[in-house]
């Protein structure tokens, strides 16, 4: 069924569709030069290129920044932001500008800018920076460092912890009308589920199964509510895990789910664990009908702000714009990157 859709998506999709179908779909030996040429023309790349500073750094500072730029009062530039980007649009890490950008993230001041993401109190549940910056290395494979491997195991550790979890309840506690966890406990985030998505060397012995596990418990406890770190008498909100409910038939989606699904069940899907865990299996046939049903393509088209606004957890289209049937290239290409990851795809 999906020979004659990624005919079509070579012929008419985007440079860098082209080269992550040839790349990472059909496992041909590409190399990014030859698109690059077609790849810089577009704006946002050309945007996000111009925040490199003479010494390699992408930005004012560390975790933001919005491509296409965002008119906010405390709207930046970022490095997190630019390199997420670049990696979605096929740099890879033999870059020279990315290649810059990351050398320069290994320096002592790497973390530019005053954030809450400075403070790094794993006690309380507060992770933090060195967490955000392991990620963005893993963007690109990049896992070899020390700082990297330790935070891989904060984060398969934080998944095995949901083992002792029987309710959402039994972690959190009220303050000031919100939700905050209690001292020392903490569910898995956003980042964490990057930084494991997108590294290999966890992946030995039985650890795979011993996910697939965990990530089953934990979809079994949501639907989450907000829940907000207690530091002080602050209240930071972490980079939660969305959909809310991980557990909702894709039939019964709304435009706001659609983009929190294809950004979190790719990342399943890239741990390698969609058949493992009988919702995440479901929700793959069930993505599987809705292809079958679009004569291969990615039919449903969703609202396209969270789309198109690339941020630090915005972001997925390739397409620098989603006129005519640009959109359904680009889920079309997502669903293909599941569908690969997942085995569906050989």
């Amino acid at each position: 069924m999906f020979t004659n859709v990624i005919e079509e998506l070579l012929k008419h999709a985007c440079p860098t569709i082209k080269y992550r179908i040839n790349k990472e779909i059909l496992n041909r030996q590409e190399t990014f030069e030859i698109y690059q040429p077609k790849i810089l023309e577009d704006k946002r790349v050309q945007y996000t290129l111009s925040w490199q500073n003479t010494d390699g750094y992408f930005g004012e500072v560390f975790h933001g920044g919005w491509i296409p730029r965002e008119e906010r009062k405390y709207s930046t530039t970022g490095a997190e932001s630019a390199l997420r980007f670049l990696s979605e649009m096929g740099f890879p890490k033999e870059n020279q500008n990315v290649c810059k950008g990351l050398s320069v993230l290994l320096d002592s001041n790497w973390n530019r800018g005053a954030s809450c993401w400075n403070m790094y109190y794993p006690e309380i549940g507060l992770f933090g920076d060195d967490l955000i910056r392991a990620v963005v290395f893993s963007y690109f494979k990049i896992e070899e460092h020390e700082f990297i491997q330790k935070e891989i195991q904060k984060a398969f550790d934080c998944m095995e912890r949901v083992n002792q979890i029987n309710s959402v309840n039994e972690i959190i506690q009220e303050y000031k009308g919100k939700n905050a966890y209690k001292p020392g406990v903490i569910l898995p985030w956003s980042y964490h589920l990057k930084l494991l998505a997108f590294t290999e060397s966890w992946r030995v012995n039985n650890n795979l199964e011993r996910l697939a596990q965990f990530m089953d418990h934990l979809i079994e406890l949501s639907p989450f509510p907000d829940i907000y770190i207690k530091y002080r008498s602050q209240l930071i909100a972490p980079a939660s895990i969305f959909p809310k409910d991980l557990k909702k038939s894709l039939k019964d989606f709304n435009d706001k789910d659609w983009f929190s699904w294809f950004h979190t069940f790719e990342l399943f899907s890239r741990m390698g664990i969609v058949k493992k865990v009988p919702i995440l299996k479901r929700q793959l046939d069930e993505l599987k009908e809705i292809l079958s049903q679009g004569d291969g393509f990615f039919r449903i088209k969703p609202k396209d702000y969270c789309f198109n606004k690339w941020s630090v957890y915005t972001g997925l289209a390739l397409e620098e714009y989603w006129k005519k049937e640009r959109w359904m290239y680009d889920l079309t290409f997502r669903s293909l990157i599941i569908l690969k990851h997942s085995g569906e795809i050989l």
